[in-house]
């Protein structure tokens, strides 16, 4: 076998081994949220305005639509996909004064003992899935 060979497989071990340990879907989301992070900083020194998407500033200007950005929020902390969340806060512009976790709990009548083993949509669909079956 040649070098080459040998160092092709070497890579397609490492890949699948990176890949079966969850290691590298990390590394790409990481990267893909430095890339945007990064571009949102460049605009920002070039004075340039954000890339505003109009229907999503009218729907976060609503009590719904901040539950409903909350809630997102909740979800990504829960399940700790910080860069999801890291590259979901420049695009939304509007997450510094979104309710906290309790507040959305006493906001939609949900219990909420400080846990975050679950998110609080899960609680919203396991109430609808209760409801519609209830006669």
């Amino acid at each position: 076998m040649s070098a080459t060979e040998d160092d092709t497989e070497l890579r397609d071990l490492l890949i699948q081994n990176l890949e079966n340990s969850g290691v590298l879907n990390k590394l790409k989301a990481e990267m893909r949220a430095a890339v945007f992070l990064a571009m949102d900083e460049q605009d920002k020194v070039e004075n340039k305005s954000p890339l505003l998407n109009e229907q999503l500033r009218k729907f976060l200007n609503t009590k719904d639509g901040r539950l409903v950005a909350g809630l997102i929020v909740d979800f990504l902390q829960v399940f700790h996909l910080d860069f999801t969340l890291a590259v979901f806060q420049p695009e939304v512009h509007a997450l510094k004064g979104l309710d906290s976790r309790e507040q959305l709990s006493k906001e939609l009548g949900l219990p909420d003992e400080g846990k975050r083993k679950t998110p609080l949509l899960m609680e919203l669909l396991r109430r609808g899935r209760q409801k519609s079956e209830s006669p």
